[in-house]
């Protein structure tokens, strides 16, 4: 057992209570500080962090007051340092602030010193708008006590632009200063400010405290335009002092203003002084302003140009009256003048009103204006205290205030006044005496009458009449603000038409008709243009008739406003569809339109003829919801008549959503010079959607069908399905895309006659009974796609062939105009023989993928060859449409066989007739800028002939090479024909015999060269040509009358827009025969006259005219030609007829250098023994030269004749140039004319009486009446217009001197007038033959020897 422990454990001792709650408070205080710490430096973080500015603002908008927003964009910075602001708007329901490009810097610390210190604000520009309508209110303004702050401002600032939206507008610039608030005082210094055309800088101090002392000064330079681009600096200065607190405030204003550099004449100044009360009802305590010379547009430079002088006065009223304030005013202005030409149309102004609390009264007023003047008086109370106003006009020239204006002196009364709530008004003036000789074109102004009311928004014109300018307008009329209505019964008389306007209009209801009349277009157009600013409404169209206007309308216009807004939203009970009902009948009415404009250098093309209306009626009838219109009527232009009669329907959908249907339409045009007439109809009806959308446009059709009828038989139908067409994006870059598919059926070849206004298929043989199918489907939008066929479905066509061709028939009548001769060649005989050619495949495709587009043709005939081509390219679509660019890729085939030229003859010139095959083969390759074609040209057995002319070219060949850009003419050659027997004999003729030309071939004809093409510049087309010809013994005619035979070369190029031509040509043998009678011609003492005529040479002379003005105006851009070639006639060159039997020699230099001259000649042609025959004598050509030196028609002559074999040298010799020979008789030795015409004549010398002096005398009659019948000046009786000039010889045994000559005339059938007169007697004999019946004649006669015999003629055999 073990001992026990008598000593127990000691006891832990315990901690108190207040240390441990002293702990745990000491660990939460130190807690907290950490944690404050800790947000103070989050926070000091965040508001210098980049976001914090942004996210502020954020914060700020969504704690804004009721109805105030704002917004802002492109923020950046911080709240402890500043930042940019990019957009800020601030917004209330009466005013709008936007910022933009706004920079602020700012620091936090002087805040803790109760301190607003910012760096320099910048702003971009700051906009200022009021929204909503001004807040009205009747309460005074409270005056200011104090104005402090709670703490310090220190702001610079600098804005680009301040603008307020107005009205007016007011834009300032470059706005820089700086403000303060310190000292509890007030300090802006604004550094400048540019406004208008100003400068200005201001200093303003403002006591915060009462009673608010105020110290500003204003300091400005104005620069103010003058003419000429001149300008002239205004000097301005203003200044205000005084206190603002209380309404005991004042303030003493100056102001004083002056151009910097003074007008020595004129110089300007204006000064003010005045005291202001700013817080009373009354503000202005007392006022005086001096004007000198004061120039309103100098300080403002959209007011008028004035010379304003004079002193305006404002002050209490004197003591023991009841007038609180009075002013008086008097002002003159040195330059009145109209208002429309930059002055005040003002003279004088004097004025004084009173004021005693309650009533402004005007005892007198004048304005000196327009030569005249105004008188006025009267007094104003605010409502609901009646008040008036009445003034008098007394020769005041209209024309004076505005230059629009026109007439005599306008005089009258004009009283307003209000009483009951009503405001009334009584207007009468009118024009007072004649307007004189120097009135102002313009309006004339004679009379103004008008009387009526305002009252509760309600204008009531009971009397309304205005006269002016030979028009008036008369009625009453009455319009309800508040309602939005008005009604009225207006009735216009104008020259030339009168209107009349009778009804009311409100939002919910209204009912009225219009009803025009215009009696003569003309007068009324030259009416309208007189008036202002209308001189070219019309942009040079005119018209010319009549025409009636009916119009009745039932409903309100809000309804139409709603509709337009929302077309689905149906109308509200009691409230009726506003319904139209027009009609528009128009039974003559010419229109002429203006020309379209014509290019610089150009000449303006002949005025086009006007467009007659005639028999027009158009019917409009219904509303938005459904409206029909008809449409009848004739319209004609020149020879080209119109006739419509359509039917259409159409109604309002929805907003910008149209529904049009088009019932019927039924089109017929004719042109009287052209077979007729041609006639569109429907089918079916054809309706469509149209949506007009924010973006564009878009229109789709039903399907539909519609039939063409032309004036030969045959009728076209086209069938196409639903069209859509798309228009999208902005007028800038618009893009279009169109849908449509569709076929054509029936098209006959024979309607190419009837659209040629020239027959010309007819004319050059062709005819058939083609008829052609097509079909189409586009789509054209982003991407293209498209195919387009024309095909033959059946028939054939037939060329006319063989001689008959050759032939051409004239058909004439009248007097043998142009206009009235027809010519139809053989080729248009179809009822001829003719040859088919065989069609078996005649189409044209095209079809369109992407940017790629396809061409594909193929004519397959049995006669008339065969051509498959095909080709390809590329279009971009640029600007909303499809364009083919000048770069565009070509690619391409081409393979042609023509077994028969032949059957082409019909594109050679009428009479001519081509012959021979044809083979190509090419490709295609380049751009559309510059195509390059490569390939082989192949021509056999060619050959050319036209007998009338006597060409005759054959057995051709032609090989040719085509390499890029260019042709290469390896060989080309023609043979000449064969040789007719035509031969001059003699020694005077041809050298060469029959049987040796027959002998010979007929030569040959050959070339090489090759042409080029590339892109086209100014002055030239882009192709050039060089070309190398020989001509071997090439007989060129063969008529049995003329047959020529040519060698030589010849070279030709065309290079940079200029042609030359170089060559030497020899004539190896030429056989010319001429008639020896020409065709018959009337005299030159006959006068045709026929209107034909008259008119062509009319048109013909306005041609020329018209070619001379654009030949002298347009740039001379084409070179012109340069043509060198020597033209020798050889040695076998004979020429017969005429009289004259001859060879010619000689060698011609032929040059051309002008595009409008004809060609020079020099060198000279000369006869080889000539023979002339002329009075039955064969005279031998000594000599026969004719010179040229410039114009082909006029060469000098100098040609002799002699008679050989006769003891005499006698003959005649001609000398001078071809328009103006001179002939005389010849002689050597000289002899009188008398006796070489005896030798001429008579191979002797002259006899002194008997038959050889007759036969002299009738040889001297033969050549003064010219060279016979062929002579081209006609004979001197027809030249003195007589029928007749005789020579009578002496009787049996008489002398010479007993000869006579006489002169006769006949004027009428039956009647004959000779008078004979002797070679050696002073006095004649009239003799006067008168056919009393066919056998019976009776003859009077007066002279030496008068009487009077009656004749009877009995013929036998």
């Amino acid at each position: 057992m073990q001992p026990q422990d008598d000593h127990p454990t000691p006891a832990k001792p315990r901690r108190s209570l207040g240390r441990r709650v002293l702990r745990a408070l000491a660990w939460t205080l130190c807690g907290l500080v950490v944690l404050i710490a800790a947000l103070g430096a989050g926070a000091w973080w965040w508001v210098g962090s980049d976001q914090s500015l942004a996210y502020a603002l954020a914060k700020a908008a969504r704690y804004m007051p009721a109805g105030q927003t704002l917004q802002s964009r492109d923020v950046s910075g911080s709240l402890r340092t500043g930042g940019r602001i990019g957009y800020l708007q601030w917004q209330s329901p009466t005013l709008s602030v936007e910022v933009h490009d706004a920079a602020i810097g700012w620091t936090l610390k002087p805040l803790f010193q109760r301190k607003v210190q910012l760096g320099e604000v910048q702003a971009k520009e700051v906009l200022i708008e009021r929204r909503g309508p001004a807040p009205e209110t009747s309460e005074p303004l409270q005056p200011l006590e104090q104005l402090v702050l709670p703490v310090d401002v220190d702001l610079p600032f600098r804005i680009g632009t301040v603008r307020w939206a107005g009205p007016p507008v007011v834009e300032a610039k470059n706005l820089a200063g700086h403000y303060t608030y310190t000292q509890r005082k007030h300090a802006l210094n604004v550094d400048g400010v540019d406004l208008a055309d100003g400068h200005y800088s201001a200093r303003v101090g403002l006591q915060g405290d009462t009673p608010m002392a105020l110290d500003l000064a204003l300091e400005g330079r104005v620069r103010a335009p003058l003419a000429e681009g001149r300008s002239i600096d205004v000097l301005a200065n203003a200044t205000a002092k005084g206190t603002l607190a209380g309404t005991a405030a004042r303030l003493a204003v100056t102001a004083d203003l002056k151009p910097a550099e003074q007008d020595a004449t004129n110089p300007m100044q204006a000064q003010l002084r005045a005291n202001i009360a700013p817080w009373q009802t009354q503000p202005v305590v007392d006022a005086n302003a001096d004007l000198r010379n004061v120039d309103l547009a100098r300080l403002w430079p959209i007011a008028p140009v004035t010379l304003l002088t004079g002193q305006v006065q404002a002050g209490p009223g004197a003591s023991g009256t009841d007038v609180q304030w009075q002013a008086s005013a008097d002002i003159r202005n040195a330059l009145p003048g109209p208002w429309d030409q930059g002055k005040l149309p003002v003279e004088r102004v004097e004025a004084r009103t009173t004021f005693d609390g309650t009533t402004w009264r005007v005892p007198g007023a004048t304005v000196r204006t327009g030569g005249g003047r105004i008188d006025a008086e009267g007094d104003w109370s605010p409502a609901p205290l009646p008040w008036a106003v009445r003034a008098t006009v007394r020769n005041v020239q209209p024309g004076a205030l505005h230059t629009q204006l026109a007439g005599a002196p306008v005089g009258g009364k004009a009283n307003v006044e209000q009483r009951d709530d009503a405001l009334r008004f009584d207007v009468a003036l009118q024009a007072q005496g004649s307007a004189g000789s120097a009135a102002l074109q313009g309006i004339r102004l004679d009379r103004v009458i008008a009387q009526g009311q305002w009252k509760d928004q309600v204008l009531d014109l009971r009397t309304l009449r205005v006269e002016a300018a030979q028009a008036s307008v008369a009625g009453t009329l009455q319009a309800r603000v508040a309602e939005r209505a008005g009604s009225g019964d207006l009735k216009m008389v104008l020259p030339g038409g009168n209107a009349q306007v009778n009804g009311r209009i409100a939002p919910a209801q209204g009912r009225g008709q219009i009803n025009a009349q215009i009696d003569n277009a003309a007068t009324l157009q030259r009416w309208l243009e007189k008036l202002p600013g209308l001189s070219k409404v019309f942009a040079g169209a005119s018209a010319d008739g009549t025409a009636r206007l009916d119009a009745r309308w039932d409903g309100g216009w809000e309804a139409v406003q709603r509709r337009l807004q929302n077309a689905a939203t149906p109308a509200p009970r009691g409230a009726a569809e506003p319904t139209l009902q027009a009609t528009l009948t128009v039974q003559r009415l010419d229109l002429q339109l203006p020309a379209a404009p014509t290019p610089a250098g150009s000449v303006p093309p002949p005025p086009l003829p006007p467009v007659q209306l005639r028999g027009l009626r158009a019917e409009l009838s219904g509303s938005l919801a459904q409206a029909t219109l008809s449409v009848q009527g004739d319209a004609m232009r020149g020879t080209q008549k119109m006739t419509l009669d359509t039917r259409a329907s159409g109604a309002l959908e929805g907003a910008g959503r149209w529904r049009a249907a088009l019932a019927s339409l039924r089109l017929q045009v004719q042109d009287s010079t052209r077979p007729g007439p041609w006639t569109v109809a429907l089918s079916a009806p054809l309706n469509a959607n149209v949506r007009s959308t924010a973006t564009g446009l878009e229109v789709d059709t039903s399907a539909g069908g519609a039939t063409l009828q032309g004036p030969v038989a045959g009728t076209v139908r086209f069938d196409w399905q639903p069209v859509r067409f798309r228009q999208t994006g902005s007028p800038t870059q618009r893009a279009i895309r169109v849908q449509t598919k569709g076929r054509m059926q029936g098209l006959p070849m024979a309607w190419a006659e009837a659209l040629d206004s020239n027959g010309s298929l007819a004319s050059l043989g062709v005819s058939g009974n083609l008829v052609f199918d097509g079909d189409w489907d586009i789509d054209a939008g982003d991407t293209l796609r498209a195919n387009v066929r024309l095909a033959r479905q059946s028939g054939d066509i037939r060329v006319q062939a063989g001689e008959a061709a050759l032939v051409t028939r004239i058909e004439s009548r009248g007097t043998g105009a142009k206009s009235e001769i027809k010519m139809v060649s053989g080729t248009g005989n179809l009822d001829g023989p003719s040859t088919p050619a065989g069609l078996r495949q005649a189409e044209l495709r095209i079809d369109a993928q992407g940017e790629t587009v396809n061409a594909k043709l193929v004519w397959d005939s049995e006669r008339a060859g065969n051509i498959q081509a095909a080709a390809s390219t590329r279009v971009l679509q640029r600007d909303g449409g499809w364009q083919w660019a000048e770069d565009a890729p070509l690619a391409g085939t081409v393979k042609a066989r023509m077994p028969s030229l032949g059957v082409w003859s019909m594109l050679a010139p009428p009479g001519w007739r081509v012959a021979g095959t044809l083979d190509a083969d090419a490709t295609l390759s380049g751009n559309r800028a510059a195509p390059r074609w490569n390939g082989t040209l192949a021509a056999d057995q060619l050959a050319l002939r036209a007998l009338v002319e006597g060409l005759d070219l054959r057995d051709g060949r032609l090989r040719a090479t085509l390499a890029g850009d260019r042709v290469d003419v390896t060989e080309f050659t023609l043979k000449g024909g064969r040789g007719s027997s035509a031969r001059i004999a003699g020694q005077s003729g041809n050298i060469s015999t029959t049987a040796s030309e027959a002998a010979r071939d007929g030569g040959t004809l050959s070339a090489t060269g090759q042409m080029r093409w590339g892109a086209a510049s100014a002055g030239s087309s882009g192709i050039r040509m060089a070309m190398q010809g020989q001509v071997r013994s090439l007989r060129v005619l063969v008529r049995s009358d003329r047959q020529v035979t040519l060698s030589g070369d010849l070279q030709a190029r065309l290079e940079e827009g200029q042609f030359t031509l170089r060559g030497k040509l020899e004539t190896e043998r030429a056989v010319i025969i001429l008639p020896d009678e020409s065709a018959p011609s009337l005299g030159t003492d006959v006068v045709v006259r026929s209107a034909a005529k008259e008119r062509e040479a009319a048109e013909a002379a306005q041609r020329e005219a018209a070619r001379s003005t654009a030949q002298a105006a347009k740039p001379q851009t084409a070179k012109p030609p340069d043509v060198a070639v020597t033209f020798d006639l050889g040695k076998d060159f004979a020429v017969q007829g005429r009289g004259i039997t001859t060879r010619l020699e000689g060698q011609l230099e032929i040059r051309s250098t002008s595009l409008s001259a004809p060609p020079r000649i020099t060198g000279e042609v000369r006869t080889v023994k000539g023979q002339y025959r002329a009075y039955g004598q064969q005279l031998d050509v000594e000599t026969g030269l004719a010179r040229f030196n410039g114009p082909f028609d006029n060469p000098a002559l100098d040609i002799l004749a002699i008679r050989p074999n006769i003891a005499q040298r006698a003959g005649v010799q001609v000398t001078g140039s071809a328009q103006a020979p001179r002939v005389r008789l010849y002689s050597e030795p000289a002899l009188s004319d008398v006796e070489t015409l005896s030798w001429v004549v008579l191979g002797r010398a002259s006899a002194s009486s008997g038959g050889e002096s007759v036969l002299m005398q009738q040889a001297a009659l033969a050549l003064l009446g010219g060279l016979g019948k062929g002579g081209s000046g006609g004979s001197l009786a027809s030249r003195l217009g007589l029928d007749e000039i005789g020579f009578k010889g002496p009787g049996s045994g008489g002398e010479l001197r007993e000869s006579a000559v006489t002169l006769g005339k006949r004027l009428s059938k039956d009647f004959y007038v000779t008078y004979e007169s002797g070679l050696t007697g002073v006095l004649g004999t009239l003799f006067i033959f008168y056919d009393l019946t066919q056998r019976l004649t009776l003859r009077g006669q007066a002279g030496v020897q008068s009487g009077v015999d009656l004749i009877y003629t009995l013929k036998y055999d």
